[in-house]
């Protein structure tokens, strides 16, 4: 190491002194030449070691199966060769379909660790544009010394390659094609054309596009890409907006706060020895910082996601893995130039040379023992199994809309990928409002489409409605079903009007809302949810832990939806029971479990407490007015001991009923929106004939207010630092 150092730096004097005698040219061949030598001999059994040692962590700590965020659709589309979301992504759809259908490894593991493996540790297009990045560096850093012909059109052709993965890339091309063609400013002529052929060369995996859509068609594949129109709206990003990375007009963080919270991440998680040194000592060196300044201020400036929300701030740190290509590369750099610095300094060169050469390893081990646990997710099947719930319950030939990007994704591997219940016929809502989806209606054989696309009710465009389709589709609603996933993308009175949704496990089925004879009865839909339910807890037998996934990640909303759906069933369950069976208490108990546990558990940004307080003590009012008791030998009803906790027999349930029925409503009527509702005076008048002013009812009543806003500043003292 030390020889192959003091080799570089007597041909570095050497070149320094040939440009002193007006041998440029030269002397920059023979510099450049024993670079490339040492280069080829630091490639052997460090490098390979290297190599292995960090394969090696990424294989250990793989998602076994598919994984959050575009990741199940990515895969589908590689899966079956199909058109992923704008702009495409065909060479990652390319290289993928090789690895998921030809590996010898297939017999042993899924087609998304296939996937996972080339991205590490979950399929996404990041780790690709990772690479390009690295390459370009690469490529710029040689052509800076050479200057050769060769290079330049090497570079060309990378750049255009790089823009079918992430177009983020741009911002790193930009600047550095500029400065490229100005170094090559007395050959424009002769060179601006071959080197725009090799960027376009560079381009071609995006006839990928055309030639699979037209070729082998797939239903819930993306855009309308077998026209030229349809092609170049989908390669610039239409549907969401060419410069935009969310589909929002709403203003959001802007372009300073932006950069302080890269900053903060950036010294806290990703470098915390603070070992970047930005050396410019030369022009390609301030060329590298100015495109890492330009990348940072024109990303940050276009950035739309709301940072606020913790899953949306998660996705939106994933476009910093790009800039910080150049910030561990000056990292290197740096770390190089100190030890340099002391080793010329020092005495014992050679054993402060070998302690700083432990410094770089000694940082990878501790960023690895640091994040090993949190990053592990060879055994997180939480998403394959969260879809697996949704779709193994559903009767055969359901069909099934989602307005949710984690079920569609999940859903669609499994699908395409595993071809599990294919029989389930799966739309993506969201897509059917695009004005391509009139091109995709006759992949939907089974289904009447009275217009082009979906528009919300109300529109002057052509279109149909939500409520329309359902009727142009009345027998299948009745015969096959129809469910939901998600929410409504608008209020469709259309739709309130006509049809109701009905919880289905974690789904909803939807039915007609005047055919009374559509619609099960309370102990039909009972019997059917015990068995749906189970299934359920079958295929998703635990939920992601929250000490390991929080709300930047996409396995911390399948526990939201999770909870969310319980509420959901606990509230129709009640509605349900009180107009069918409000004699029977067991049930009533029943319902007011998920709503005791949003109402003691719920983080105060998610909770909905004029609707559930209301709720949970009008399921008490019902269980005290009943004339039957509830079976103590069947063990206690409610869902924890906070209920009635101030009851002295424990098995009275009626009076524990009694006293939470006062403290939940106490509860109700402190808040402002409350006093909007129109039972507001009829519970108030229940609540003053039981409970006084100052009461002890009324002051636990507070103390939990108190407490759940304690718990809701605990949770968001992260949000604010971001804001």
């Amino acid at each position: 190491m030390r020889h192959r150092k003091d080799h570089a730096q007597q041909s570095n004097k050497a070149a320094r002194a040939a440009r002193a005698h007006g041998e440029d040219d030269d002397a920059r061949k023979v510099d450049l030449r024993d670079t490339h030598k040492t280069g080829q001999r630091g490639l052997s059994v460090d490098s390979i070691a290297l190599f292995a040692a960090i394969m090696a962590v990424y294989v250990r700590t793989l998602y076994p199966t598919v994984a959050g965020g575009d990741s199940g659709e990515l895969v589908a589309e590689s899966c079956h060769l199909g058109i992923s979301h704008p702009p495409g992504y065909p060479l990652y759809n390319m290289i993928v379909h090789v690895l998921t259908n030809y590996s010898p490894l297939l017999a042993f593991r899924s087609k998304a660790w296939h996937a996972n493996l080339f991205s590490a540790v979950g399929a996404e297009v990041f780790a690709l544009n990772n690479a390009f990045t690295a390459a370009l560096l690469y490529v710029l850093l040689r052509y800076s010394r050479e200057r050769t012909w060769e290079l330049a059109r090497r570079g060309a052709w990378l750049s255009g390659l790089a823009l079918c993965n992430q177009h983020t890339i741009v911002l790193f091309e930009l600047p550095i094609v500029l400065w490229v063609l100005s170094t090559r400013r007395p050959h424009w002529r002769r060179e601006l054309l071959p080197l725009s052929l090799a960027f376009l060369a560079g381009l071609s995996p995006y006839l990928y596009m055309p030639l699979a859509a037209f070729w082998r068609p797939q239903p819930g594949s993306w855009g309308d890409v077998t026209s030229l129109s349809g092609f170049i709206h989908h390669l610039r990003r239409a549907d969401y907006g060419t410069f935009r990375l969310y589909s929002t007009d709403a203003k959001t963080e802007g372009l300073v706060t932006r950069l302080e919270l890269y900053a903060q991440d950036l010294s806290q998680r990703e470098v915390p020895l603070r070992l970047a040194f930005p050396l410019a000592r030369n022009l390609v060196g301030i060329l590298v910082a100015a495109t890492y300044a330009f990348y940072m201020v024109v990303f940050h400036a276009l950035a739309n996601l709301p940072l606020s929300e913790g899953l949306t701030y998660g996705v939106h740190m994933r476009f910093w893995q790009q800039p910080n290509v150049i910030v561990f590369s000056w990292i290197g750099v740096g770390l190089v130039a100190v030890l340099d610095w002391f080793t010329s300094r020092c005495p014992a060169r050679r054993l402060l040379y070998l302690l700083g050469h432990a410094v770089a390893p000694a940082i990878a081990v501790m960023q690895l023992t640091t994040w090993f646990s949190l990053c592990d997710q060879s055994d997180a099947w939480y998403i394959h199994n969260y879809a697996a719930a949704l779709l193994d319950p559903l009767p055969p030939q359901a069909v099934l809309f989602v307005n949710f990007d984690l079920q569609w994704t999940a859903l669609r591997y499994l699908q395409r990928c595993e071809h599990r219940r294919r029989d389930v016929t799966i739309l993506n809502l969201s897509m059917t409002t695009y004005r391509w989806f009139e091109t995709k209606h006759s992949q939907y054989p089974d289904l009447v489409f009275p217009g082009p696309r979906l528009v919300p009710y109300g529109s002057q465009s052509p279109g149909f409605t939500f409520a329309q389709f359902l009727d142009a589709n009345s027998a299948l609603v009745r015969e096959r079903g129809v469910f939901f996933g998600g929410k409504l993308n608008s209020n469709d009175a259309d739709f309130a009007d006509r049809y109701t949704f009905v919880p289905f496990g974690l789904l909803d089925q939807i039915h007609e809302a005047r055919l009374a004879a559509s619609q099960p009865s309370l102990h039909d839909w009972y019997a059917q949810q015990q068995r749906v339910r189970e299934e359920v807890r079958m295929r998703l037998p635990q939920l992601p832990p929250a000490a390991k996934y929080d709300d930047q990640t996409w396995e911390w909303t399948i526990a939201r939806d999770h909870g969310m759906k319980k509420l959901s069933w606990s509230t129709y369950l009640l509605d349900k029971t009180i107009a069918e069976d409000p004699q029977n208490v067991s049930l009533l108990a029943e319902a007011t479990h998920a709503m005791e546990d949003s109402y003691q558990h719920e983080p105060l940004q998610f909770w909905n407490p004029v609707a559930t307080l209301k709720n949970l003590g009008l399921a008490y009012a019902e269980i005290i007015k009943s004339k039957q008791d509830l079976d103590s030998s069947l063990g206690d009803p409610f869902f924890n001991d906070a209920v009635g906790r101030g009851v002295t027999d424990p098995t009275r349930f009626k009076d524990r009923a009694s006293a939470r029925l006062l403290e939940v409503w106490g509860a109700w009527l402190r808040l402002p929106e409350a006093k909007q509702d129109p039972g507001f005076q009829v519970i108030q008048e229940i609540v003053r004939k039981f409970v006084p002013q100052d009461t002890p009812s009324s002051g636990n009543a507070s103390k939990s207010k108190a407490s759940k806003k304690k718990r809701h500043q605990a949770r968001t003292k992260k949000t604010k630092k971001k804001e």
